[in-house]
């Protein structure tokens, strides 16, 4: 036997215990047993005696022992009168009579987890509380897990590659939630509360008490009867059974069309777990959609973050998924005319744009009630106001999940009105949007702040001509049925193929939108693209150029084709047989300049070389990773100036061929010079004076040309309407070779 012998240990021990115990969760007052020992569930109800059809159903269920005091129970005992209407309701004269599954769903639903009281049904908090606390939006916390197991179903799984026979797989449904309506929800909301009740349960009269309330369809006679395993309350009615919203809706074959788009997004997960506990030889799976709202399951949290499933509270009771459903008639009509010029059927179009429709119908968040809606208070993710007659929405429920509202209209998503409609639309740009989807490019491009101009590569010209750093692509699509098997893929280093990067295609996507126009003179225009230093030149004959188009295939411009405009610009596509997409030249200058010289650079070289600047460890380490400018002055200019220099020793060049370089950051620019752009002012090039100071060159724009002046104040003539423009920094061609007393 092991004896304590040190006192002092003793009390640090009894310490830790004490402070478990002061730490224990608030939410546990929730499940407590009552203070007040009535007597079990069963005992309270069979002392009643007008609740007997009831216990009679509770015993048929097999759920007598749990009732009788087998954990904590909160009861929703439908009385003699409720219960005998229900059965009448079914031609029917005795519980046992209902089919012995659909009894244990039914009665499963009257039992909730844990003990409830009045106050606690009526402002729910996950976290617990204190009479003390603030009290901010009560009742929203309104859905309550029940023992209502709506066992399992078998389903194909068509998710599987082509040439695979889809199996047939059994899905596992957790237990339902229980939708609690309270004053208190209703005034959170700020909406009425009867009006909006009787929208889903017509007919029905609600109570007036904000911390009264009706479970579902079902009225309270009396609340909270105390029990010694938790409480009881007498209901006026047998409660409808709620099913998750996916069920509700594919009971209603006049939404087939949108559920079996919704499905294409079916996602089924093996549960090693439940099949060890649940399945009895058989494989369990889950079936979830992926990419979008769970509507399928009747749980609002599935596991996503790293609670269990069955723990993140705040989430299960709390959040709702609404779905906004068009009918057959309107989601056809939509196809017909959005799509009925491209593709063939639902099933044809890409995920990416079928995902951004449905998700357009679904909101995320509090269970939302039609006086909502009137009033235009419900968007989408996507800034779509969810706005319709909720009086012609024939089909309407309160799920165990959320709500649904059956619409004869679709909820056009902004980013099918907007310039990235062709990529939703349109075939040929399939490629493109998973790329924008990828980068997570779309939203920005939903804005009316800004007007765009979006210059769309097709499929065939991002994978037979573009190469991105001297790489091609490729879209993968290794499963055609599933979503999330579709990628953009490039050429690799030491494997055929590997997945893009994201800031390799994010920085591809930025390059072909642009939201500025830099400079428009006659002949050309100047765009700024969404990547920082990164321009495109449009010439009057409709040729487009990158920096890396300009600088390396300057004969294989795109041509652009206009698409059509939107409420924030312009959609072109671009065109020609031999044409590439619009990629930024990942290559450095200093790198260029040394072992691929520009022809036009070919002496500027000569002098760099002389001065020993590209001879350093690394070449050019006067730039020190700074981006810069260079102005170099033209092949002809050297060759009439060069005699002006009073040296050509090294020593001299070292110091005069940083005049040349301009820096970015130390001149402040967060732009590159264009003619016309308003960008001048004294910039700092990257040689010192005697006084230890950057010299300074003086930056001219005046509207038709750019101009610089160099220290002895000689204006030099800017020749290049669009620099060459590499990942470092880009090179401007200028007429003549500048002087300084200062070297």
């Amino acid at each position: 036997m092991y004896k304590l012998k040190d006192r002092s240990v003793f009390w640090v021990l009894a310490g830790i215990l004490l402070l478990f115990a002061a730490c224990e969760p608030k939410m546990e007052e929730y499940y407590e047993v009552p203070g007040w020992l009535k007597g079990n569930a069963w005992e309270v109800l069979e002392a009643r005696g007008d609740c007997s059809m009831f216990l009679e159903a509770i015993e048929a269920a097999g759920f007598r022992d749990v009732i009788q005091g087998r954990g904590i129970i909160t009861v929703l005992a439908p009385d003699d009168a409720a219960f005998g209407a229900y059965l009448n309701s079914r031609g029917l004269s005795a519980p046992a009579e209902l089919p012995l599954e659909e009894l244990k769903e039914l009665i499963g639903f009257h039992l909730v987890y844990y003990s409830f009281d009045q106050q606690r049904f009526a402002d729910y908090r996950p976290d617990g509380m204190t009479n003390e606390e603030e009290i901010s939006d009560p009742g929203l916390y309104y859905k309550f897990r029940t023992k209502s197991d709506p066992g399992t179903e078998v389903r194909m799984d068509y998710t599987v590659p082509v040439n695979e026979t889809p199996p047939a797989l059994t899905i596992f449904h957790k237990e339902r939630f229980l939708p609690v309506l309270s004053g208190n929800l209703f005034k959170s909301k700020g909406i009425d509360a009867g009006s909006n009740y009787r929208y889903f349960f017509p007919g029905k009269a609600f109570p007036e008490g904000l911390n009264d309330f009706n479970f579902m369809n079902a009225a309270v006679k009396d609340y909270a009867l105390v029990a010694d395993n938790g409480y009881v309350y007498i209901i006026d009615e047998v409660l409808e059974l709620a099913e998750s919203i996916y069920e509700t809706i594919d009971q209603k074959e006049q939404y087939s069309q949108f559920l079996g788009l919704y499905d294409r997004f079916a996602d089924y997960q093996f549960s090693p777990d439940l099949t060890e506990d649940y399945g009895g030889g058989d494989s369990l799976h889950l079936f979830y959609h992926l990419g979008l709202p769970k509507i399928a399951s009747m749980w609002s949290y599935n596991g996503e973050g790293f609670l269990p499933d069955y723990a993140d509270l705040a989430t299960l009771t709390r959040m709702a998924n609404n779905v906004f459903a068009p009918n057959n008639a309107a989601l056809n009509q939509f196809f017909t005319t959005f799509w009925g010029d491209h593709y063939n059927s639902f099933s044809d179009i890409p995920f990416v744009a079928a995902r951004y429709l449905l998700e357009n119908h679904v909101y995320e968040g509090d269970v939302i009630f039609p006086e909502e809606i009137e009033k235009g208070e419900v968007s989408t993710r996507y800034g779509n106001v969810i706005r319709f007659d909720t009086e012609a929405a024939v089909d309407k429920a309160l799920s165990a999940n959320g709500t649904f509202y059956g619409i004869n209209e679709v909820v056009v998503p902004r980013m099918f009105e907007s310039v990235t409609a062709p990529l939703f639309q349109q075939a040929p740009y399939s490629m493109f949007l998973q790329m924008l989807d990828h980068v997570n490019g779309v939203q920005p491009l939903m804005t009316d702040n800004l007007s765009f101009s979006f210059f769309l590569p097709s499929n065939s010209m991002l994978q037979e001509r573009t190469t991105v750093n001297g790489k091609t692509l490729l879209y993968q699509n290794l499963n055609p049925n599933r979503y999330g098997q579709q990628t953009v893929m490039i050429e690799g280093d030491d494997e055929p193929w590997v997945p893009m990067s994201f800031s390799v295609m994010n920085g591809l996507v930025n390059n072909h939108i642009a939201s500025r126009v830099m400079t428009e003179k006659a002949g050309y225009k100047v765009f700024k693209t969404q990547n920082s230093f990164q321009y495109l030149l449009l010439m009057d004959d409709e040729s487009l150029y990158s920096s890396f188009v300009f600088n390396n295939y300057p004969d294989q411009p795109a041509t652009i084709e206009k698409i059509d405009d939107y409420y924030n610009g312009t959609s072109y596509a671009l065109t020609g047989s031999s044409a590439i997409a619009l990629s930024q030249d990942y290559a450095l200058f200093k790198d260029q300049i040394r072992y691929n010289t520009p022809p036009e650079l070919a002496v500027f070289k000569q002098l760099l070389d002389a001065g020993g600047l590209s001879n350093t460890s690394p070449a050019y380490n006067f730039l020190q990773g700074e981006r810069f400018i260079v102005f170099a002055p033209s092949e002809e200019a050297v060759y009439r100036d060069l005699g002006n220099l009073p040296s050509m020793l090294p020593e001299f060049l070292s110091r005069y061929m940083k005049l040349y370089f301009v820096s970015i950051n130390e001149s402040g620019l967060s732009d590159y010079p264009f003619a016309g752009a308003g960008i001048e002012g004294s910039v700092k090039t990257f040689a010192y004076g005697s006084d230890g100071q950057r010299i300074p060159l003086e930056l001219i724009d005046q509207g038709d040309e750019l101009q610089i002046v160099d220290p002895k104040g000689n204006v030099h003539k800017v020749i290049s309407i669009f620099p060459k423009i590499y990942s470092d920094g880009c090179v401007y061609l200028i007429d003549g070779m500048f002087e300084s007393d200062d070297q």
